[in-house]
């Protein structure tokens, strides 16, 4: 079975171009853990939580990477597709796909990737890795 995919889709804001009007690279970085969050939204499932016994849970990054293409600029519309690359024992690796609407016609202006890893932090603050959770694991990685 293929790898599920969501897709968000979103406006340049004014406050998320530069000088020169053209979006900021850091907001690719931003656009694709609002995509990540609003699938596990979409699906159910938590991007943070608590253990009854005050145990947090969650997915920090462990690496992300943006290549660019094409600028985007105030006004545009952007879709951007998630897709998961990969997941492992304690990690989940997604691909995103940016593209701007242009006259109806959808055009890739970015690619990036990103790694994230299912942590519980105890009360110091110190983070370990855990298992990606089953309900994660049926959901982002479908059996066939």
């Amino acid at each position: 079975m293929a790898s599920p995919n969501f897709s968000i889709t979103r406006r340049v804001e004014f406050h998320e171009t530069d000088a020169a009007g053209i979006m900021h690279f850091s907001n690719f970085y931003r656009w694709m853990e609002v995509c990540e969050h609003e699938w596990f939204r979409a699906t159910g499932l938590a991007m943070m939580s608590t253990t009854p016994e005050g145990v947090r849970l969650g997915w920090p990054r462990r690496e992300a990477s943006c290549g660019f293409v094409r600028p985007l600029r105030c006004g545009d519309v952007v879709r951007v597709t998630g897709s998961v690359a990969d997941v492992g024992t304690t990690s989940v690796t997604y691909e995103f796909v940016f593209e701007k609407d242009r006259a109806g016609k959808w055009t890739e202006v970015a690619r990036g990737r990103m790694s994230t890893v299912h942590v519980k932090q105890d009360s110091a603050g110190r983070m370990e890795a855990e298992p990606v959770p089953e309900k994660v694991r049926d959901v982002l990685a479908p059996k066939a």
